[in-house]
């Protein structure tokens, strides 16, 4: 992720806000914010459900795994836009936001969204085997 610091790849910013790069970040952060607040609930919720807030809910080992690795991959991409939103921060008190397409910027948003949809597949992966797991039966034995 920071290869093109090692490797001293800079590129010239030249001052000046232009409106293309304003609407770009702007649509960028309006995605962002919204997958930020997915994340958190979602790693609220998922967090919630480990700890037992809701009962009745039995989960297997598998069930619990990958509940575990949903939340991950949740705070994961929270992390990430933060980075992101740090970076375009940067680029703001420079005055500089033609870097916005630079590989600085574009890797933390990639991971962002990159975490994100693992998040839900993983999500979508605990659903399907919710739905056709083995039930156990609730009723008494009948002789």
């Amino acid at each position: 992720m920071f290869s093109d610091r090692l490797l001293g790849s800079f590129n010239v910013c030249t001052e000046g806000t232009d409106e293309i790069y304003q609407k770009t970040i702007a649509a960028l952060d309006a995605i962002v914010e919204l997958s930020v607040k997915l994340s958190t609930t979602l790693i609220g919720l998922g967090a919630a459900l480990l700890i037992g807030l809701k009962t009745g809910l039995r989960f297997t080992p598998v069930t619990k795994l990958i509940t575990i690795t949903a939340v991950l991959f949740f705070a994961q991409s929270a992390l990430y836009a933060v980075l992101w939103r740090w970076h375009v921060a940067e680029l703001w008190l420079n005055k500089c936001l033609e870097l916005v397409s630079q590989d600085i910027l574009t890797r933390p948003y990639q991971a962002h969204f990159g975490f994100f949809l693992a998040g839900l597949v993983a999500l979508g992966a605990l659903v399907v085997i919710a739905a056709f797991g083995v039930r156990e039966s609730g009723g008494g034995e009948s002789t």
